[in-house]
């Protein structure tokens, strides 16, 4: 089984936070829906629990964040492709997306950021139906976090 791929993080954030977030400074987060995109091409389980684990060390900006915000859902793709940039566009895209942190998980790309923000819940059929529109690969959503991501 192909154990890489691309995700989607759709985190709730339920607090105002003044935030840290390693090099790329102290950030003001209002309270919504924040869309991470990334990619494991290392792993794709194993990412998705380590985003879960409340114990980590702080390694990626979505670490610092993730001290503070819960996650609501994963959307995800299994495949090689390496397909975080193009998804990140279509998140972009969405109505009501707006800009968040720059750079924030977009360090080795030319994205602004892989972070965007939503005051009300992004619609993930939106998304599926954009990503098709687009022609890029089937999607899957995950939110029952009590299982393994064993079947990821």
């Amino acid at each position: 089984m192909i154990d890489i791929g691309t995700y989607v993080l759709v985190i709730d954030l339920r607090v105002q936070l003044r935030l840290q977030i390693g090099k790329l400074g102290i950030h003001n987060l209002q309270p919504g829906h924040y869309i991470y995109v990334g990619s494991a091409l290392g792993g794709l389980s194993s990412r998705l629990k380590r985003h879960l684990r409340s114990k980590k060390k702080l390694h990626w900006h979505i670490d610092y964040l993730l001290r503070q915000a819960d996650v609501a859902q994963i959307w995800y793709t299994i495949g090689q492709d390496r397909l975080e940039c193009k998804w990140n566009t279509v998140v972009q895209s969405l109505p009501r997306a707006m800009p968040s942190i720059p750079r924030f998980g977009a360090s080795d790309c030319r994205c602004s950021s892989h972070l965007t923000y939503f005051q009300a819940t992004p619609c993930y059929s939106l998304f599926k139906k954009n990503l098709k529109r687009n022609k890029l690969l089937k999607i899957q959503r995950h939110n029952d976090f009590n299982s393994s991501f064993n079947t990821v």
